[in-house]
């Protein structure tokens, strides 16, 4: 795919006529400004320049879930899909968005010799990872050639009123990303650019840093250039930390400049972000506390936890033990200078099992962050708990035996690896075989940060959870006096 390191786009009389000049873009870059700087005009105008690569996602999102199949025609191409989104304002915007769907089907009909592109099966993965309480079945050759079921009671999804707005908000602009990316697939342009205007809108910010991850995940597999515009300091920095810091810049985007360098962010800006990116530091004036985690699939598991309801924590990604470190020493300057200790700490920063825990000093102090350690080797064992291998039909002895299936199919290396995990699951090292055991455990295919987040999630851990978890971080997050309500 052709990248595109800048773009020169023109720019309205009114904000003072001539040309945006933004250079130094990356995978991603995040436009930040405030209202009326630009940034819708900037996307659409930069849109305009070549509609059947570049593809535009409206600000304001709306119409009714339900599938019309006279916009068939009007989402073929990029020239007519750029006639129904020359405002910010699309009022049949998710009636099109579906209808698309029977529009991806027939191009993908269109293909003559070999595998046709552009799987059915990658959106439904992709939109599992964006919405793991929904399922969504795409069925092709039917009236709608969709389905939308909620995982918890099985409900047929079919109206708008049946969804929160944050809901149909992830629903809508996944299903918007994901289609126009597998028609590129089919039908490969020179270059695919991927613009998003205000994707933060409704959504709440744990619900932002999975929408981020969805984003990486979708650029990553079908090769797209994305563009966000965004007033969430929560959006930008969760994009950075799934995407690295070298994949993302950000403009700041001002009525006065028309010339930018997208800024990559130093090491000093991802530490500020981190700490002050939008919720975070919300978290300990509600009573929440903050919870630093080593690396993005930690952040997975807890980020979803609070969704819920049991219990309430504000995570902080950090890209591993070291920066859990940094991050914690910075916390503790930060809280340090704007209040005396506390009672009790207002954050946690977790590490592996495997790993050393701090001892309190001067020189590393934990008046405010202490550092607590999982009682097992890390996150991954989480998985061959009790709990969570009941969440899938299993005991550890049908898990045992589903196991050891495995070991004739894979390397010596591994086959003894996966020995040492049913000799002891708490301590093995399974972080390289997680994905090959949890494909052949969950029959649905859910990544298993969503199974182990959602067992941590509906109660104060109890059993091998709580053992694997360890006494002190159960109680430093579900305190015993605390009343707990199952989110049952």
């Amino acid at each position: 795919m052709l990248f595109s390191t800048e773009i020169d786009i023109p720019r309205p009389s009114f904000l003072g006529g001539g040309s945006w000049l933004v250079t130094n873009l990356k995978d991603i870059t995040v436009i930040v400004g405030k209202n009326g700087s630009g940034k819708s005009l900037m996307l659409r105008a930069w849109r305009d320049k070549n509609p059947d690569e570049v593809h535009y996602i409206v600000p304001e999102r709306t119409g009714e879930l339900d599938f019309n199949p006279q916009y068939m025609i009007d989402e073929q191409s990029g020239h007519s899909r750029r006639g129904q989104s020359v405002r910010n304002f699309n009022p049949d915007y998710r009636r099109r968005i579906l209808s698309r769907l029977q529009t991806f089907f027939m191009k993908r009909g269109n293909v003559r010799e070999g595998i046709a592109p552009g799987s059915p099966a990658d959106i439904e993965e992709m939109l599992q990872i964006l919405l793991p309480d929904f399922e969504v079945s795409l069925v092709g050759a039917a009236n709608p050639p969709y389905k939308i079921k909620r995982q918890g009671d099985q409900t047929d999804i079919h109206q708008v009123d049946q969804l929160s707005s944050g809901e149909i908000q992830l629903i809508t602009i996944g299903l918007d990303a994901l289609t126009i990316a597998s028609m590129w697939e089919i039908e490969p342009p020179t270059s695919r650019v991927l613009l998003i205007d205000e994707p933060d809108a409704h959504i709440h910010p744990d619900l932002q840093a999975r929408f981020a991850d969805f984003i990486v995940r979708i650029m990553e597999r079908y090769n797209l250039q994305v563009v966000i515009a965004t007033h969430s300091m929560s959006l930008l920095t969760a994009l950075t930390q799934f995407s690295g810091p070298n994949k993302t810049a950000t403009v700041f985007l001002t009525r006065q400049k028309a010339s930018y360098s997208a800024e990559v962010p130093s090491e000093v800006t991802r530490e500020i972000a981190a700490c002050l990116g939008g919720h975070v530091l919300m978290g300990p004036l509600f009573g929440s506390p903050l919870l630093l985690v080593e690396g993005d699939d930690d952040y997975r598991i807890w980020g979803q936890v609070p969704r819920h309801h049991v219990v309430s924590i504000a995570v902080i990604p950090c890209g591993g033990s070291d920066e859990v470190k940094r991050y914690q020493a910075k916390l503790e300057q930060i809280f340090g200078s704007l209040s005396e200790p506390h009672e009790h700490p207002i954050g946690f920063a977790l590490l592996d099992g495997d790993k050393q825990i701090p001892t309190p000093s001067s020189n590393n102090p934990q008046r405010h962050v202490r550092f607590i350690g999982l009682a097992c080797r890390e996150s991954e064992n989480l998985y061959l708990t009790d709990e969570v291998l009941s969440a899938l039909g299993h005991t550890w002895e049908t898990a045992c035996t589903a196991i050891e299936g495995l070991r004739d199919r894979l390397s010596d290396e591994k086959s003894s690896a996966l020995c040492h995990v049913i000799q002891d699951r708490k301590n093995s090292d399974i972080k390289g075989l997680i994905e090959i055991i949890s494909q052949e455990l969950d029959t649905r295919k859910i990544p298993w940060t969503v199974r182990v987040s959602s067992v941590i999630g509906k109660n104060r851990p109890s059993g091998s959870l709580a053992q694997y978890l360890g006494s002190s971080l159960v109680d430093a997050l579900w305190p015993p006096t605390a009343e707990v309500i199952s989110a049952d």
